[in-house]
This record gives structure tokens, sequence and C-alpha cells, in this order.
């Protein structure tokens, strides 16, 4: 009897640390955008539709931040549409997604065929902008709309797009929900949105130098590229097929699974950038500290090669499953990051006033949830400062999440992002 007991607490804790999620496969639906010199072939944007459980009462629109996709959002939408009955998820790509090659992901081997990947040329990407991505977000929200209330919610730069869209199109939405993220990051000056600027890393090229076809018009520096983002998401789809094989040539400088050769990738105790890192365990191999993270002022480790073995992955208990971060990779129609994130809205957001002088500062007929993440990007309450900045005399809640990176808030095991989320929902008009 006593077994049993303890076999009960033992899967009531599992209970825990596992959230229930929705099982079902969501729908990926384009929706007609703004047009612009690409044609109407490409000017379209996506969503990721997880349907409401339930009785319908609206919708929430997940935007994605910096170089992501919709299913950045799939652990955390899965769970919410069966916390916050009646509300459906929709993860939003970005029109770029429609330009991504993903024919490799159904060929025998995804990593080759992204070995030989050919950039295409995309002059029109230049123009791109945050005007024609409020557009498109708007056709989304009047889409869903149809089915009652609507409630954005953008991660880290998506935090940023959906303020902006607040101040564009306030009226049409009866939410808004910020994740590790606010109105303005990185801000740049009327001169340097222009003109470019220089760096921590070397130089960013300016609006004219952009229009002039002296700087690529999607993101290609500090190693992230379409080609690189391409290999990236193969490597975790094969990965998820196979974790425990070994990894090919070509995945990490030593002998490994395919799953340690991965997530040595993207870990916070491994990853360089915060804006990339989860908490999803820990390497076996030989460790050494990276000399480029003390340059930085941070203490980054790498893996240097197996301990008298191969060298596998342990999961640690981390806020983050390893197996199911990995598997939001593996989808052939969409994956975790955009390949061709277009320069030019990445400048238009960091300089909004300059690029759309119609934004200005507004109050707005609901309350702002900001959800910080305690490892993130914005780990205290006063990181926000900002959207009471963009929304005077608006009610704002700020909460920290503690222990998150700033990838965790959205894929964390106990979805501790989830119950704030469906909480706001519930009071939504």
């Amino acid at each position: 009897m006593r077994g049993w007991m303890v076999l009960g607490l033992v899967l009531w804790g599992l209970g825990l640390a596992q959230s229930v999620r929705w099982t079902g496969q969501p729908e990926y639906r384009a929706v007609p955008g703004a047009s612009t010199a690409a044609g109407a072939a490409l000017d379209k944007s996506y969503v990721l539709v997880y349907p409401a459980q339930g009785t319908p009462r609206g919708t929430i629109v997940f935007v994605p931040g910096f170089l992501g996709g919709a299913t950045n959002f799939d652990a955390l939408a899965r769970r919410l549409v069966l916390a916050a009955p009646g509300w459906a998820v929709w993860a939003w790509d970005r029109r770029a997604n429609g330009l991504e090659d993903r024919r490799g992901f159904t060929s025998p081997d995804p990593w080759a065929y992204y070995q030989n990947y050919r950039v295409p040329d995309l002059p029109f990407l230049k123009d791109w902008g945050l005007r024609v991505h409020l557009d498109d977000l708007e056709r989304v929200v009047d889409q869903a709309r149809s089915s009652g209330p609507v409630v954005l919610a953008g991660h880290s730069l998506g935090a940023s797009l959906a303020s902006l869209f607040a101040l564009y199109r306030g009226d049409k939405i009866s939410g808004l929900i910020l994740l590790d993220g606010a109105p303005r990051l990185v801000p740049l000056t009327r001169e340097q949105y222009f003109g470019g600027t220089e760096g921590g890393f070397g130089r960013l090229a300016g609006l004219n130098e952009l229009l002039e076809g002296r700087a690529p018009p999607y993101i290609n520096a500090f190693g992230l590229n379409p080609v690189g983002f391409a290999q990236a998401e193969a490597q975790a789809f094969m990965t998820a097929q196979n974790p425990q094989a070994d990894a090919p040539p070509g995945w990490a400088p030593y002998r490994a699974s395919r799953l340690a050769a991965a997530l040595a990738r993207v870990d916070d105790r491994y990853a360089l950038s915060s804006i990339f890192s989860v908490s999803v365990g820990q390497s076996t191999g030989r460790e050494g500290i990276s000399l480029f993270s003390l340059f930085v002022g941070s203490v980054v480790y790498t893996v240097r090669g197996p301990r008298g073995g191969r060298v596998e992955w342990r999961d640690s208990g981390e806020a983050t499953d390893p197996l199911e971060f990995i598997s939001l990779y593996a989808n052939p129609t969409t994956g975790f990051s955009e390949w061709f994130f277009p320069y030019r809205l990445s400048l238009d957001i960091s300089a909004y006033e300059v690029a759309m002088p119609e934004l200005r500062p507004r109050s707005v007929a609901y309350p702002v949830l900001a959800l910080g993440a305690g490892r993130g990007l914005l780990p205290q309450a006063s990181n926000f400062r900002s959207v009471g900045e963009a929304f005077p005399n608006t009610r704002v809640e700020v909460r920290i999440l503690p222990g998150l990176t700033h990838l965790d808030i959205l894929t964390s095991r106990s979805g501790d992002a989830v119950g704030p989320i469906a909480a706001y929902l519930q009071g939504v008009r």
C-alpha cells in the first residue's frame, strides 16, 4: 500500500512539473497582407491556429520576437487553450516566413540539403518595414475579430511590435500582453536610423545604405544569416526524430549524440547571447570557459569534448524540458526561427517615431500585462518603464517570473506564463 502511495505522489509531482496541454494538430493558415512590390503571391502573413476549447470567447494573437517563428509559442499555446477555455490561440508568422525553402525537411537528409542551400535574391525585402508589418497584423486582427475580442501578446521584439500596433490601431484590440519585451528595446536616433552606427560587434547599416543596396535586406551579421538558421532547424528537426543517434559530421567538433550537439548551441550555460538562451540541462562533456564571454562581461562555458566517450545530454530538471524544446523545431510547415528577418523592420522599430511619426503615446481602454523573465532581457519591473511612457494613464501590471531565461518564458515545462495570461484573459470584456 505504501508503495502505491509513493507512486501516486511521484505521478502527482510529475503532473505539476509538466502542465497538461492540447494534443491536436494546429492549422497553418495564410492571411492576405499589405500590397508591396513583391506581388500578391508573397503579400501575405500566416497564423498557426490552436482552436478554442469550449464555447468561443475570443482570440489571443502571439507575435514572435527578433528572428522568431510561430512555433516559438507551441508549448505555451497548447497549455493556454486548456487553461483559458473559449480562447483560441493564433501564433503569427510574419510575411518573410513565406520565403523559406522548407522542402529540405521532407528530404531523406535535411542536413545535407541545407549544406548546399543558396539564398535567393530578395530585393523587395528592403521595403518590408514597420508599416507593412503593422498593416499585415491589422488584417490578422480583423480576421480574428469575427470570432470575438482579440488580445495581442508579443515576445521580445514582438512585444515592441504588438505595442506599436496598440499605438497604431489600439481600438481594434481588447488587451495587450508583453512577454520579456517592451515598446522600446534598442533605440536609434534619427541620424543613426538613416546613416547607421557603430555597435558593440561592428557596424550597423542605416536606412540609406539599405535602400541603396549597400547592405543585405535581411539580418546577416554576427553569424546570424538565413543559411545558418536553416541548418540549425535541420539539426533540431533530425534530433527530434532520433535524439540519441550519433550527430553527423559538422554538427560538433567532437563525437556527440544529436541531442547534445543541438542543445549545446542554445542552452544558457553555453549560449553567448541571452536572446537565444534556454535552460534545458547540461552536457556531459569536458567544459571550459569561453574567453569571448569574459570579454563581454559574463561567464559562459564551452564544451570541449568527451570525458572518455561520446558527449551526451543530461536533463537536470531546469525550467524547460530538452526533448519538448527540440520538438518545437520539428515541423515541415513552419519553424522556430524566421530565416529572412527584414533588416528594415528592425531599423523601423528602433526608431519608430521617425519611420512612422503618427505613432504617438496614447492611453488605451484595457490594462497592459507585462511579464519579465528573471534571467531574461527585462528581469526587473523598472525595465518596463517605456510601457508607461507609450501608454500614459493606462493601468500596467508588471510581474517578474523568477529563474526563467528569455526563451523559458515561452517553453517552460510548468508553463509559468500560462497562469498570469489565463487570469488576464478572464478579465477581457
